[in-house]
Formats: C-alpha cells, structure tokens, sequence
C-alpha cells in the first residue's frame, strides 16, 4: 500500500492548510459521508504525524501519513490524492 500525491494536491495543501516544510498530514477514517475504500465512511485529516505511521509519503517537504491503526480502513489498496475541480480528492486509483 502506498499514498500517491499530485504536486497540484500538494500546492492545495501548503495554501489551504499553511503548511511549512518539515509539517506532516495524517488520513484517517471518519464514519459518515462516502468513499472508494469503505461504505459509510470518508477520509479525515489532520496535520500533525501519526502516532505510528505505517504508510509515509514525502512531497516537497510535506510527509504524508496513515497510522498502523488505520491502515484497516484503506484494505489494501493505495490512497490517491489529487485535485478536482479546485478542491482535494481521495480515490483508490489514478485521480485524472
């Protein structure tokens, strides 16, 4: 399992949310709302690391995080961030 990020979703996410180099993201699930991965959940964030990261990605000095205890919700399958329509998007494959 591996977290993909688009240089767009990045820049998304150093503008919406200030983040500063060094700075980590965390996914996790949140029950209610929709997604590719789960049915009757959707994917929360927050910045800051992950208590025990099991899955990090690095993007223009940005890590991107899902902790050991919620790597259940994703089943295995890669998390793709990207952008759509000017906000982020979360997908088991290939945002385009």
């Amino acid at each position: 399992m591996e977290i993909h990020v688009t240089e767009q979703a990045v820049d998304w996410f150093y503008d919406e949310m200030d983040l500063e180099t060094g700075d980590a993201v965390n996914f996790f699930p949140k029950y209610g709302g929709t997604c590719s991965f789960q049915k009757g959940f959707s994917i929360g964030m927050a910045i800051g690391r992950a208590h025990e990261p099991e899955i990090e990605t690095e993007k223009k000095g940005v890590t991107f995080q899902i902790d050991e205890k919620d790597v259940w919700f994703f089943d295995g399958k890669d998390l793709y961030i990207g952008l759509k329509d000017g906000e982020v998007e979360y997908s088991d494959g290939p945002i385009e």
